[in-house]
């Protein structure tokens, strides 16, 4: 196993808790702004706002009738992947980290208003506010700025509890903004790419690697789950470490004549910086990439949208068994393409689904 079970089971729960989430977030989109909102909006029984983040950051439906449309839309979307890759790769090369400290914030800020927003919308439904006679949604209201102060904690403060509920609401706008350009047969074959792509660039190329690195390194910001952790014999350096510590600490107090109780819970002892470097203690970090996250929620939206919850929930599922297999069976200190195992899961439930249902 690439990580103790502890860590295991974390990861595993963030992606399950980000898929749900998405199916929330791509439920509510469909009611409030897709096709199931044309009646409604009709009918009278929901009002769009005038002035929405969402409505101006997810592009209309897109039509796939023929196979060349299909394949367009795959490619078109590789291509934007590839030239973000490429720019991202030359502003590390010239070391202008500020530019996608940048890039970073934007993405993040604008994902996650969309899906804080798309979240709220059941709640608060068709509540508007006029603002320079421009009716704004309120779910909205509340939903951008609580996206601006957590985009700020996450990006400049680097808080890693924060890091990481931010990332389960990030890929669910991130699949937002994707799927009106996608049905089945698109995510699925947008999937074979990426697969492609993934392998390259772990294996072959090795890319990927050293792309997560110099975010850790250099931008100190990891598109992805990130959970930090040092191994059980370098805790119990440390606990002896401590121990040792407050052994000297209570015998200078002695020969002072001033020892005092302490409270428990109150005053923990610190360890001098050059004794636990002297320990060589090597944090670990277990990760998951965004992609890895985002992607296969895609494909789950296609199969929600078009199936319904119970075909989602299936294609979840499976997704989450073929990660459980990789994270079990993965060996230390090696790194492996996450896609070409998620997407076989993807595929799994697609299989299933038919059937099934």
């Amino acid at each position: 196993m690439k990580h103790s079970l502890k860590i295991t089971l974390i990861i595993l729960a963030m992606f399950l808790i980000a898929q749900f989430i998405g199916l929330a977030v791509i439920n509510s989109y469909d009611n409030y702004f897709g096709k199931s909102s044309e009646e409604k909006i009709q009918s009278g029984e929901f009002v769009q706002p005038e002035v929405s983040i969402i409505k101006e950051t997810i592009p209309e439906e897109v039509e796939l009738e023929k196979p060349i449309d299909v394949a367009r839309i795959v490619i078109s979307i590789m291509v934007a992947i590839l030239i973000a890759t490429a720019m991202f790769f030359l502003l590390q090369r010239i070391k202008i980290t500020f530019l996608l400290k940048a890039w970073f914030t934007l993405v993040i800020f604008i994902c996650l208003s969309i899906s804080f927003s798309l979240f709220l919308y059941p709640i608060f439904n068709t509540s508007l506010f006029s603002i320079l006679s421009k009716k704004i949604a309120l779910a909205e209201m509340i939903a951008i700025p609580l996206a601006g102060v957590l985009t700020f904690y996450k990006i400049f403060k680097r808080n890693i509890l924060i890091h990481n509920i931010t990332e389960v609401f990030i890929y669910p706008g991130l699949a937002v903004i994707f799927l009106p350009f996608l049905n089945i047969i698109a995510a699925a074959f947008l999937l074979i790419a990426i697969s492609i792509y993934d392998m390259w660039a772990v294996w072959k190329s090795k890319y990927m690697i050293k792309l997560a690195k110099f975010q850790m390194n250099n931008l100190k910001v990891f598109a992805g789950f990130f959970l930090p952790h040092i191994s059980p014999k370098d805790k119990i350096k440390i606990q002896k470490l401590r121990a040792m510590e407050l052994r000297k600490k209570q015998k200078n107090k002695r020969r002072k004549g001033k020892i005092k109780t302490r409270k428990k819970g109150k005053g923990a002892l610190k360890i001098p910086k050059q004794k636990l470097k002297n320990l060589k203690i090597k944090v670990q970090i277990a990760a998951l990439g965004g992609g890895d996250v985002a992607f296969p929620l895609i494909f789950a939206g296609t199969i929600f949208l078009a199936y319904g919850l119970a075909a989602a929930i299936i294609t979840i599922l499976c997704t989450l068994l073929a990660l459980t297999a990789l994270l079990m069976f993965s060996e230390k200190s090696k790194f492996y393409p996450a896609m070409p195992f998620i997407s076989a899961g993807c595929f799994l439930g697609w299989l299933l689904v038919f059937l099934l249902l």
